[in-house]
């Protein structure tokens, strides 16, 4: 695997030397790309298995996977500058024309770079029809997730489906589709399974942190903060308070451990996992139902897991 992950960098930082010409957006793409090596990359190395998976050779698929990559972290980039929550990141720390115009650049390029990765005109155009049609499907889910106005669990599942599993679907396609396959339906099915699972385990972790990635101190809509809103106890009533606006931050700063008490006790923690675990599981059901995955399963399930 880390020699596909090497590739895949390697495909970004030729993409962006031979297309942005103009010296402060190379300097801005290098400096943002360098802030993503600090994460996995996730999205693109799910193109490369599934190009393999569905019988693709050759080394086109690492600037399909690159240009995955680089719509990514541009997506990255516009949500952390619509969220405001993450000010550690080196796009949040340089002028917001600049990271805008950046991120801008990067869309561009990703749509560019694998378009060009389709041998004829067939795949070029179910590739860019793919791409686009998921990337409407993420902006109506993160419009979705920035009114903040979620109600239950099937409105927050669905914004989900638009939002973070629609990329995981993006990802994953763009590999079959580069194969020489169609859209296929059992692999958009368990891509939307997993991406849901994922999001569900980020969740999770931005559920008790305590920093400006907190969901609980953003009061933002979750399935988790639903869940806790709905089961909090009355010597809990603080949480709820403080989620309608009754009291501020400052009335709640020293209560991160009863916050973590609250969670463990109202039971929200193993729902998140049990939600999780369900939805991970309709992932490998279907992934066992497919033929092409036989000699791939192993090396998919260690990567998501």
């Amino acid at each position: 695997m880390e020699q596909h992950l090497y590739e895949i960098e390697s495909e970004m930082e030729r993409l962006i030397e031979g297309r942005f010409t103009a010296a402060p957006l190379l300097r801005h793409a290098r400096m943002f790309m360098s802030e993503k090596r600090k994460e996995e990359i996730y999205f693109g190395y799910l193109t490369v298995l599934h190009y393999r998976m569905f019988g693709g050779t050759g080394d086109i698929v690492y600037k399909a996977a690159a240009a995955v990559e680089l719509f990514i972290l541009a997506s990255d980039i516009l949500d952390d500058i619509q969220d405001q929550d993450a000010e550690s990141k080196a796009w949040m720390k340089v002028p917001m024309p600049l990271a805008l115009n950046t991120a801008s650049a990067m869309i561009t390029l990703s749509q560019q770079a694998l378009t060009e990765c389709g041998g004829d005109p067939r795949t070029r155009t179910l590739l860019g029809d793919m791409m686009n049609r998921q990337l409407l499907q993420a902006a109506n889910g993160q419009m979705l997730d920035l009114a903040n106005d979620i109600s239950d669990e099937e409105a927050y599942i669905e914004m989900i489906k638009q939002k973070s599993a629609s990329l995981v679907v993006f990802a994953c396609m763009a590999g079959v589709i580069l194969a020489g396959r169609d859209w296929h339906p059992v692999v958009a099915e368990y891509a939307m399974e997993v991406g849901i699972s994922a999001q569900i385990r980020n969740d999770l972790k931005d559920l008790l942190r305590w920093d400006d990635k907190s969901d609980f101190i953003h009061r933002k809509k979750t399935l988790l903060t639903l869940y806790l809103l709905e089961e909090v106890a009355e010597q809990d009533r603080w949480i709820a308070d403080y989620f309608e606006g009754r009291i501020s931050f400052e009335d709640i700063r020293d209560k991160r451990e009863l916050l973590e008490e609250a969670c463990e006790r109202s039971g929200t923690l193993l729902y998140g996992a049990v939600m999780s675990r369900l939805h991970y599981n309709k992932f490998e059901e279907l992934l066992d139902s497919l033929p092409e995955s036989k000699v791939w399963k192993a090396e998919f399930i260690q990567f998501v897991s």
